[in-house]
């Protein structure tokens, strides 16, 4: 096997500064963008690698991974692609080592079906065809993910509903709108402080001709009692089915709870993480403090502004998925289904 620390290309590197800068510069606005952008720098890292057979790669990307994630241990959505990318390597591999085996009878077949091979040595020539195509895939997937949630929105939301919202999100924005297409509701938008998301929503809302309210987050255990259904957009997903949401969902999530009311939350399979939030070490990032109140208002005084809010799985009704839509507890078995755990790879392979 070659080595591991073989030399990656010139383009490959600049791809690569260029992909962290944006992040870090916040130039890539969506989930769906940085999923775009993580996909482009896998497939160049496959195509200037030096690689000859599946396990080369593997070991490659395994590598680069970890390298990766030492700069940007929040990026949940990106180390999803990442893995994602490493599973079908995996599921490919065994695929195509089933079709080289020899063929033996039904009832050999059925005595040792759960004896998997899998073909590490799969060569450069074979892979890489197969490897296009997925990724390929999955940038389709990616593209086509808002309008494939929006369109499921006249199952969720009825003639003359209460709406309500809150965190900027352009697949909930497009939830409601595909909705509004058909059906006359109102929403109500929580402005979400400090940074103010929710006169963006209202605004965009309005725009199409929906009824919108927009209210203090202070206002909305007063006024949540009004609700019909909850709607919201999230960060990430956890393997329990737990959130990474929008600074303030908690609160949000407690009142929908005590008073009986359906909270949905619409995202793309790109936010399913196999991460538990109890496992990671990348606690929210604490905001500046002045984006909350002037440093100058009291020297004694701490003001903490997180990043985000972690929601228990407990505390939400249904998520709305591009190509499907499911109760939290089920989050773990499409988990299983798109990425490479790393507990689960000696029981499988």
């Amino acid at each position: 096997m070659l080595s591991n620390t073989r030399t990656l290309k010139t383009d490959y590197k600049q791809e690569l500064r260029s992909f962290l800068n944006e992040l870090k510069n916040r130039e890539l606005n969506s989930s769906i963008n940085i999923g775009l952008a993580s996909v482009r720098l896998i497939k160049k890292l496959i195509g200037e690698s030096k690689w000859t057979t599946a396990g080369e790669l593997l070991d490659i990307l395994k590598k680069e991974e970890i390298n990766l994630f030492e700069c940007i241990p929040n990026e949940t959505n990106v180390r999803n692609v990442w893995k994602r990318v490493i599973k079908i390597i995996k599921d490919e591999s065994v695929v195509i080592e089933q079709r080289n085996q020899s063929k033996i009878d039904s009832l050999q077949g059925n005595l040792f079906q759960s004896n998997i091979c899998q073909n590490l040595a799969l060569s450069h020539n074979e892979l890489k065809p197969i490897m296009i195509e997925a990724l390929s895939e999955i940038i389709l997937e990616l593209e086509s993910a808002v309008s494939s949630i929006a369109s499921q929105s006249v199952e969720h939301i009825h003639e003359n509903e209460v709406i309500f919202t809150m965190g900027k999100s352009q697949t909930v924005e497009a939830f409601l709108k595909n909705a509004a297409r058909k059906r006359k509701f109102h929403v109500i938008v929580a402005e979400n402080a400090p940074y103010l998301d929710g006169h963006q929503v209202a605004s965009n809302l309005q725009k199409v001709g929906l009824d919108v309210t927009l209210i203090t987050d202070s206002a909305i255990f007063t006024i949540i009692s009004r609700v019909n259904t909850i709607i919201i957009g999230t960060k990430s997903i956890f393997a329990n089915g737990g959130l990474k949401a929008y600074t303030g969902t908690h609160s949000l999530a407690l009142a929908a709870k005590h008073h009986n009311i359906p909270l949905i939350v619409c995202a793309s399979l790109l936010k399913l993480s196999p991460e538990y939030f109890a496992n990671t070490n990348n606690l929210p990032e604490l905001l500046p403090c002045d984006d909350v109140l002037s440093s100058d208002f009291h020297p004694n005084l701490t003001v903490l502004n997180p990043s985000f809010d972690y929601v228990p799985p407990e505390l939400i009704n249904l998520f709305i998925f591009n190509t499907t839509k499911t109760a939290p507890s089920y989050v773990y078995r499409l988990i299983r289904e798109m990425y490479a755990i790393e507990g689960d790879e000696d029981e499988l392979f």
